[in-house]
């Protein structure tokens, strides 16, 4: 019995030089025609199964507009939930605002994730990102008030250049934040990102390792269970999205490029946006 469900949005503001998922500019007309495509997919495939996760990932799905993300969680109401389900929606920091979480709370969303990557200011120029700690601050705040207390935050980690200090602060203002679960992964150079374009070398494979000791150590010293590789959660607040995979349950992926695993068969979409409207 299948209970979890993925939803890929893969349009962005922005490229980030490290990422190498399936993803797109935002440009309106297409993510209108990419929505009615969606549609169509659930109703085609979805077998009526009461789920216990929905995530939407991308991409970047705070980039789309107040009005194409009521359209998307319109859509999404025809995924039958159970009273105990884990809705996730990823985000970008600077993509959000108070609307878009009041938005999320009036559809059901219960869980956020936020990309942040790191709050250095040489890191986030070699990722091509741009975020301030008053932004990130003040969002987690507005998130608290409307009643969000299962937020996740992303950093990236083994950056060229990046010493251990600079870890150490990413870290430290993380714990500041109070947040219930923290992602963290070592950069990874993949083929025909920015960053393997221009030739970046990943760090080595010791320091790295050791980078990641210390994630672990300050980690578990702030209360955070390590229950899997590249995820930290206080108790209770363990990813039950993230566990379907871990533990190999099956699962729908919705979307361009999502990945599915049904009937002990695994399938992935087209990365073609001309394929997938097909």
């Amino acid at each position: 019995m299948i209970k979890s469900c993925y939803i890929h949005i893969p349009f962005c503001q922005t490229i980030c030089s490290y990422c190498d998922f399936c993803k797109m500019f935002y440009h309106k007309k297409m993510v209108s025609d990419y929505l009615e495509c969606l549609e169509k997919e659930i109703k085609n495939i979805y077998q009526k199964e009461i789920l216990d996760t929905i995530y939407i990932g991308g991409g970047t799905p705070s980039c789309l507009d107040y009005d194409e993300l009521e359209r998307l969680f319109k859509i999404l109401e025809k995924l039958n939930k159970s009273q105990k389900i884990e809705y996730t929606i990823e985000g970008n920091f600077e993509s959000t605002n108070q609307e878009k979480l009041e938005l999320y709370k009036k559809y059901g969303i219960n869980r956020l994730s936020f990309g942040l990557e790191s709050i250095d200011s040489n890191n986030l120029e070699l990722l091509e990102r741009s975020i301030s700690k008053t932004k990130v601050s003040q969002i987690i705040k507005q998130a608290r008030k409307i009643g969000f207390h299962n937020i996740n935050v992303d950093l990236i980690y083994a950056l060229p250049k990046e010493t251990y200090e600079v870890l150490k602060k990413d870290l430290d203002f993380l714990f500041t934040l109070n947040i219930e679960h923290i992602s963290t992964y070592s950069l990874m150079i993949e083929e025909h990102t920015k960053l393997w374009i221009k030739n970046i070398k990943a760090i080595n494979t010791e320091k790295d390792a050791k980078m990641y000791q210390l994630i672990c150590k300050e980690m578990k010293k702030h209360a955070y269970n390590h229950y899997e590789i590249s995820n930290f959660a206080k108790e209770g607040y363990e990813s039950k999205h993230n566990l379907t995979y871990w533990n190999n349950e099956e699962y729908y992926g919705f979307g361009l490029g999502a990945s599915s695993y049904r009937k002990n068969s695994r399938v992935t979409n087209t990365k073609s946006i001309q394929q997938y409207q097909k």
